[in-house]
């Protein structure tokens, strides 16, 4: 039994471990000679075996284990960022995306600044490396490499030119931070341009004509100024906007340890009562554009700016007063980009207090600046398109996409209060029937308007055309078996969707509801016994390509199923950070003479000896082995 093998381990676990060769050993410099107080750079080798990786620390991704490199004692004051070299990258057909690895000897940096009130004499440095390596066939458990590194300290005050940490010039991430922030400017200027044309902006022209119209009048009112501080309020509204989400941005990431959001795009995608309140927001301005809430704000602003012309006083006043509440009016229909400026901006941890301020200053400027322009010249705004069928149109349109922003929303909270109202295939489903509804409108089978309203129907092709290609991804989604990715689907198009529906079921969720025992050995040991079947055993990795491999192109296979029916299986995880892993890996090591993943033996539940092992990963014959173990079974049954 386990609990039996766990005490048997612990007497035995340092001997054991110590047997384990790892393709991977660390060095550091014999002596380092420094003052107190001074900055230093402790230089760790990480030396590979042929064709043997390691994943670099920063450039993370979904599926390999990250390496960790740290360093602490007594005289240790404090360690900037460790300086990792420029990782590999390459696609992993294993985890199914680009991972990026170390390969070969590569060393990092630990920059540290030693501590200020420190006597002469030699202080040790324990260096410390966590990390996994694997090849393109396997993967050890993830280890702890530990080494010491002695520092010999001087006497003397520090010196000027050694008190700040080094750093080394990335290149790639410094045109990388170029490239973000030339894309967030193009972003904003593109998205202030497209809500020029929103229809939510044309209601505000009357209102526009007769003030500015009025001002036009008056030879002591100064029309350029009155028309700067219109397009103030309009810009200074959305400046408003990014300075208070800067601020939000900066304190979150600053108390990210605190609150467990890495940054206020992780907040803004994450907080349950935040997406609740947006998509209440989001229902709410889909009802509004559907004509269902009507809401006058275009007749109240018309008499207030009627008597804010009277004045040149008033007029400035009326003036920013109108350029807010133009902003705002818009704001139903500007929310869509506005919401996505924001998140892209201030999804950076460093910069995110500068990118949001900076997004919005640059989208409130543009989208002010024709509309500062027009309000000059009054008399042009009248040839401007009045809001008529095709602007009704364009509202319900932008009705059903905010309706689907809702729901987008509203699975948050549902997927963190476990209400259960809206799974994956739920909100899948609604944003079909949204989509459906839609094309059913565009194609003029229904209209918002009031009978006495209603012109001819006119059937909207190309925006029926556009619906059907955002349509059939989310089709395939809906009918594919809910994995990591989707067969027939460009990445593209499924990355876009796994952005905006619940996650998918992990494999362990799967698995549990297909009669997998996870991390149960045990239980999967007397479930076997009562069964009289023989116990199939995965050894397995959370941070194991081949093992997703394996168990996403293998196991699902008919034939390997049908094995898989004549025996109790059990999943056991040997690379996670806690002592039941600990357990099954010294477990594997112990009986298999083995560490490597994936690893499937059978055995025999009466006495647990193994009946057959694969001795690792084996895609092409898997079938062949389990039917192999499955006939020795029956046949010690029988005998």
């Amino acid at each position: 039994m386990l609990k039996y093998f766990i005490s048997y381990l612990v007497f035995y676990s340092s001997f054991i471990g110590a047997q384990i060769v790892s393709p991977v050993t660390i060095s550091v410099e014999e002596k380092i000679s420094a003052r107190a107080g001074e900055a230093i750079d402790v230089h760790v080798d990480a030396n590979m075996d042929d064709e043997w990786k390691i994943y670099s620390i920063y450039k993370i991704v979904d599926g390999p284990l990250p390496t960790e490199v740290s360093l602490s004692g007594e005289a240790v004051g404090m360690t900037g960022l460790v300086i990792e070299p420029k990782p590999t990258e390459e696609f992993d057909s294993g985890f199914d995306l680009t991972s990026f690895y170390h390969r070969g000897n590569t060393r990092f940096t630990i920059p540290v600044r030693l501590k200020r009130n420190l006597d002469p004499g030699n202080y040790d440095l324990e260096v410390s490396m966590y990390f996994q390596v694997c090849n393109n066939r396997l993967c050890y458990p993830p280890v702890t490499l530990t080494d010491t590194v002695s520092v010999k300290l001087e006497p003397g005050e520090p010196r000027q030119d050694r008190l700040v940490f080094s750093t080394v010039e990335d290149v790639d991430n410094s045109q990388s931070n170029e490239r973000s922030i030339l894309s967030l400017i193009l972003f904003a200027i593109g998205g202030a341009i497209l809500s020029w044309v929103m229809p939510c902006v044309y209601p505000m022209i009357p209102i526009i004509i007769s003030f500015f119209g009025k001002l036009s009048e008056d030879k002591n009112i100064g029309k350029n100024t009155v028309a700067a501080f219109y397009g103030s309020g309009i810009a200074g509204t959305f400046i408003f906007i990014g300075l208070l989400v800067s601020f939000l941005s900066w304190g979150v990431n600053d108390a990210a340890v605190q609150t467990g959001y890495a940054n206020i795009g992780n907040f803004i995608a994450t907080n349950a009562w935040l997406n609740l309140v947006l998509g209440i927001l989001f229902i709410f301005f889909a009802l509004w554009m559907f004509g269902v809430i009507n809401i006058n704000v275009t007749g109240a602003l018309l008499s207030k700016t009627d008597e804010a012309g009277q004045s040149a006083k008033n007029a400035y006043i009326g003036s920013i007063i109108l350029g807010v509440a133009f902003a705002i009016t818009s704001f139903s229909c500007t929310v869509p980009v506005v919401g996505m400026l924001l998140v892209v901006a201030a999804s950076g941890t460093a910069s995110g207090l500068f990118t949001s301020f900076l997004g919005m200053t640059i989208y409130g400027i543009v989208f002010a600046f024709p509309f500062v322009i027009l309000s000059l010249f009054p008399a042009s705004l009248e040839k401007l398109p009045r809001s008529g069928i095709w602007m009704e149109k364009l509202k319900v349109i932008f009705g059903f996409i905010e309706l689907a922003a809702a729901v987008k929303f509203l699975w948050v909270p549902d997927l963190e209060w476990e209400i259960g109202l809206l799974p994956r295939s739920v909100v899948l489903a609604l944003f079909l029937l949204i989509g459906v509804v839609l094309i059913l409108y565009l194609a003029g089978l229904f209209s918002f308007q009031p009978a006495s309203q209603k012109d001819k129907p006119k059937v909207g092709v190309l925006g029926i055309v556009i619906t059907l290609i955002v349509l059939l991804p989310i089709a395939l989604s809906l009918s594919s078996k809910p994995t990591y990715h989707y067969s027939g689907l460009p990445r593209f198009a499924d990355e876009i969707i796994e952005a905006m529906v619940p996650p998918p079921p992990t494999d362990d969720e799967i698995a549990i509801k297909e009669g997998w025992f996870v991390d149960d050995y045990d239980g999967a040991l007397e479930k076997a016994k009562k069964e009289g079947k023989p116990l199939f055993i995965d050894f397995t990795g959370v941070y194991c390509a081949n093992c997703r491999v394996m168990e996403r192109r293998v196991f699902t296979l008919d034939g390997i199923k049908e094995e898989f029916d004549k025996m109790v299986l059990a999943r056991l995880y040997v690379d996670k950070k806690d002592s039941l892993s600990a357990v099954f890996a010294q477990m594997q090591f112990e009986r298999y003479k083995t560490a490597t993943q994936p690893h499937y033996v059978i055995l025999d539940p009466y006495n647990e000896s193994t009946i057959v092992d694969t001795g690792g990963y084996i895609p092409n014959g898997f079938e062949y082995f389990l039917s192999k173990g499955i006939e020795k079974f029956s046949n010690a049954d029988t005998n």
